[in-house]
């Protein structure tokens, strides 16, 4: 029960910076990917040379002679154009996702960061002066019960007013861990892969 009573010191959020985490990874290879797919269609572009060589003979003098052959296709109809623009649009495309992600990832910070210390706030509020104040009260109202200077009502009424003070506590310090495990969440970083395959 201590640890989850536990509120970590409270003061301005730290700033966080989203580039790297784990919220973000999904957009990043996103945009990793159009890049190399605008890389391949600017290859494609290009057209490839062919070199050959190869010996023939010659039936009039019977010789051989060493022939060498280059060929370049020439790109009439199809330039490869048409592929190097969509892969462009699609770059563009995943750029602007990438950018959306990015503001949509700040502001869940942001969100995740007040609720985070609103929940802290109504947890130390309830679990502080609130509660002592209320479970002095049932317990005075208790013993004036048993020596009968109080009636039941009274009684019964500091015991609901204990569980009710005691419950917000409860849902604050579970709202609390709620959004510190989303906060955590937004704020994983994203893990690294080496290029040593």
């Amino acid at each position: 029960m201590k640890t989850f009573e536990r509120i970590d010191d409270y003061g301005p959020p730290r700033p966080i910076e989203v580039e790297g985490t784990l919220a973000l990874a999904a957009a990043e290879a996103d945009v990793r990917t159009a890049d190399a797919q605008v890389r391949v269609a600017r290859s494609l572009r290009v057209p490839d040379l062919t070199v050959s060589t190869f010996a023939r003979r010659l039936e009039a003098t019977n010789d051989t002679a060493a022939v060498v052959g280059i060929s370049i296709p020439i790109p009439f109809f199809n330039n490869g154009s048409a592929f190097a623009a969509q892969s462009r649009s699609e770059q563009t495309q995943a750029i602007a996702l990438r950018n959306l992600a990015v503001i949509d990832t700040r502001q869940k910070i942001a969100n995740a960061q007040a609720e985070v210390e609103n929940a802290a706030a109504t947890a130390r509020a309830a679990g502080g002066p609130g509660l002592t104040a209320a479970q002095e009260a049932a317990r005075i109202a208790r013993i004036g019960w048993t020596q009968g200077k109080f009636d039941q009502i009274a009684l019964l009424d500091a015991e609901r007013t204990l569980s009710q003070t005691r419950q917000t506590y409860v849902d604050a310090l579970a709202a609390y861990h709620d959004a510190q495990a989303r906060l955590a969440r937004l704020t994983t970083p994203a893990p690294t892969i080496s290029g040593d395959y």
